[in-house]
């Protein structure tokens, strides 16, 4: 029979509070490097949602690329995007199924610009405006990013599941619903979603890797 050790020499890690861990973890994202690899998901540490809403409302530099499917009752399409987010730079890239570059708009303080495959480039005061040249549908193209991250902005939550992570969210006549989420460094990422808005619009989004940090990540 084995003899169990002494209760007095049992020695057990101390528990960083959630508090801790994220502190910890929002230092680690913002201070990434340019050459990091997309952050991984954890199996370990997952952070609560508070927590992690605090971490993603902290970001300063992201990026989402994946699929898209656009559709109103006169037409159908498909696209592939990458979005990158800085404090005073926003870049939203579309490419057709081929995966060439469509378009790629570009906001910074002095306001939006595009271009186009052929070469053409047009300019306007927010993305809205280019966003519905390219795609010819109007889309409240500056709610996008807090829809992506699965953050309120101006939205209301309709439903949440039970870890307090929205599953609809209300803004204006539209209405996002959370699909899919997945652990990506820590934190619960929307990995599919779904944006319903006024005369049968419908948008749906499949993110298919995150990148967090090192503001000049490719």
């Amino acid at each position: 029979m084995m003899t169990p050790y002494p209760r007095a020499s049992v020695r057990r890690p101390a528990r960083r509070p959630l508090h801790t861990l994220a502190a910890l973890l929002l230092t680690g994202v913002l201070s990434a490097c340019a050459t990091t690899p997309p952050i991984q998901p954890s199996a370990h540490i997952i952070l609560s949602t508070t927590e992690r809403n605090q971490v993603v409302a902290s970001l300063k530099y992201w990026q989402a690329s994946g699929q898209a499917a656009l559709s109103t009752p006169k037409m159908s399409k498909d696209f592939g995007f990458r979005w990158k987010q800085s404090p005073q730079h926003q870049e939203l890239s579309i490419y057709d199924p081929l995966g060439r570059t469509v378009a790629r708009i570009e906001v910074d303080p002095q306001g939006a610009h595009l271009q186009l495959a052929n070469g053409a480039t047009r300019q306007a005061n927010n993305l809205d405006t280019l966003l519905a040249l390219v795609l010819h549908v109007e889309l409240p193209a500056s709610e996008l990013p807090d829809w992506m991250l699965g953050l309120h902005g101006a939205a209301v939550t309709e439903r949440q599941n039970s870890a307090g992570l929205p599953t609809v969210l209300h803004s204006g006549p539209w209405q996002i619903h959370y699909l899919q989420y997945a652990p990506v460094g820590g934190l619960s990422m929307p990995k599919l979603l779904q944006a319903m808005g006024p005369a049968g619009i419908t948008l749906r989004l499949a993110i298919t890797q995150w990148r967090m940090g090192g503001h000049n990540a490719p």
